[in-house]
């Protein structure tokens, strides 16, 4: 743990030290660069967002420190206004809160919205110098691979064809659930919820036989680790070499690394599986590496697939597609645990539309149309991504009467979007499925004040894949188990916090015990 705190902290604090000294250069330029911008050609350029007030050198930085950030841009919000402009370090930062800011960003100014920051830490050695689909730049590139996303990679077909892969991981689940109902064991619902996803994401990723699976899913865990810590380059473009002084920069190149090594062995397993058995090959579904193989080695493609690419994808892949999916769950469990009529109607409607059938199919699951909004409900109070992932301002442009600089990163505040009493109403932080009953508003990207998959021109690809995940999984748990609180714990402990990361996840885990009311089949 001391070694943690000092990665987490030691950088921050390296920066106060070694870049107080350019504190003052840094405002005499900034300052001159602002007041020459405002009166070139004579023009008279609209106001910069509001915000709250910034320190020397650092801006803004301290509010956003040890906190959640969604949690402190939507109270900052509430005091400046639904688009603010932040500081970070070097970095102007813009959050947008409100419908109309978030209209403005993704259908006024779409493509001037449309990329990615490209001197991201992270992106650059984790993501494959931006070669996945999530932070690649808008252009060539990132159209054709979105493409072979939406029809080769998690085209519809595709999804369902994974059918069985869901309903065997989401069978080991259960069964493992209820050996420990009949001890009346309590478990950590979240940590067996991960393992699923896990294995669920390598089967389809991977196929069914991966030998390297363990060592490659600890690989994964460390690297979203570092995808959230502090990257003093990330704030200050000027000071790259601090993350090579605190480390942050080695261990993300010795995860790569091991990464590396580890899908060259499963690349290169693949391809000897497939030629030794083609005929079988070409009866089974294929596994998703497997067609991005088949694409690489066919060539024809304007940007040619390479090895890099397919990690990237594959990364991306396991990163956004299993802690997403599995905290969803958990969300939804936390929050139908916390209110038991709404767990008991979701429960009824499950087991009335199943009686004499206790073998859940994904055919099955179109009956239920309660679950489906119980996970829009989870998806508003807890979008996976609370804050999206980054946007770039391609070129200066206005957004609500204001002037959102060239080079500025734009986030989407997801979670304050998702509990605004002007469009949910006064109980919008109450859990309460009922409220898209017999409504419109839906997570296809055509509603901002609802947007768990984010929307417009990078909305996210594998929204379908991750859902029915979701619904498959909570679906098996409220069918075939009662559910309550351990030791006589009361509705009203259970803590509902989350903690800042990629899917900000509960910040303490979700005990329960299970008992076993629907035999499993």
């Amino acid at each position: 743990m001391a070694m943690e705190a000092d990665f987490l902290f030691s950088p921050f604090f390296i920066t106060l030290f070694l870049g107080f000294f350019m504190a003052v250069l840094l405002l005499v330029l900034r300052r001159q660069r602002s007041g020459a911008h405002s009166m070139s050609h004579g023009q008279v350029l609209a106001p910069l967002p509001p915000g709250p007030p910034k320190l020397p050198l650092i801006g803004n930085i301290h509010q956003l420190a040890g906190a959640n950030p969604h949690r402190t841009l939507r109270r900052l919000a509430r005091t400046h206004g639904p688009l603010i402009l932040l500081r970070l370090g070097q970095v102007d930062l813009v959050a947008a809160s409100s419908v109309e800011a978030v209209e403005e960003i993704i259908k006024r100014h779409d493509l001037n919205f449309a990329s990615r920051p490209t001197d991201l830490t992270f992106a650059n050695i984790l993501a494959y110098d931006g070669l996945s689909v999530a932070m690649a730049a808008y252009g060539g590139y990132w159209k054709q691979m979105r493409k072979i996303y939406a029809m080769e990679l998690l085209n519809s077909r595709r999804v369902k064809s994974f059918a069985a892969i869901r309903e065997d991981v989401v069978g080991k689940l259960t069964a493992e659930i209820a050996g420990k109902a009949s001890a009346q064991t309590p478990l950590d619902l979240g940590e067996m919820l991960m393992s699923m996803a896990n294995s669920m994401v390598v089967k389809t990723a991977f196929g069914e036989r991966c030998k390297q699976q363990a060592e490659f899913l600890q690989l994964v865990k460390e690297a979203v680790g570092l995808v959230t810590s502090f990257a003093v380059a990330d704030m200050y473009p000027s000071l790259k070499f601090l993350d090579t002084l605190t480390g942050l920069k080695s261990k993300l190149e010795r995860v790569r690394g091991k990464l590396d090594k580890v899908f060259d062995e499963i690349m290169g397993q693949r391809k000897t599986a497939r030629a030794d058995a083609p005929a079988a090959a070409e009866t089974e579904e294929d596994s998703l590496l497997d067609v991005l193989l088949k694409l690489k080695d066919e060539g024809g493609l304007e940007f040619p697939i390479t090895a890099d690419s397919i990690k990237a994808v594959v990364l991306e892949l396991f990163i956004g597609g299993t802690e997403t999916s599995s905290t969803t769950i958990e969300w939804a469990m936390s929050e139908l645990v916390k209110n038991p009529e709404t767990m008991e109607k979701a429960q009824r409607e499950i087991r009335e539309a199943m009686r004499g059938k206790n073998k859940l199919e994904e055919s099955d699951i179109s009956k239920f149309s309660y679950l489906k909004l119980v996970i829009k409900e989870t998806l508003r109070l807890h979008p996976p991504g609370p804050l999206g992932l980054p946007r770039v301002c391609t070129n200066t442009c206005e957004v609500m009467g204001y002037r959102v600089p060239a080079g500025a990163r734009v986030l989407i505040n997801v979670f304050a979007l998702g509990r605004e009493e002007a469009y949910w109403g006064a109980d919008a932080e109450s859990f309460k499925p009922e409220r898209f009953e017999n409504g419109s508003v839906d997570f296809r990207g055509f509603n901002f004040e609802f947007m768990p998959f984010g929307a417009g021109r990078r909305i996210c690809p594998g929204m379908t894949f991750g859902l029915s995940a979701v619904e498959v999984g909570l679906a098996h748990l409220l069918l075939h188990f009662d559910w309550k609180l351990p030791h006589g714990m009361k509705t009203e402990d259970l803590d509902m916090m989350e903690i800042s990361g990629t899917s900000a996840p509960r910040k303490t885990p979700l005990v329960v015990l299970a008992d076993l009311a629907i035999p499993l089949p």
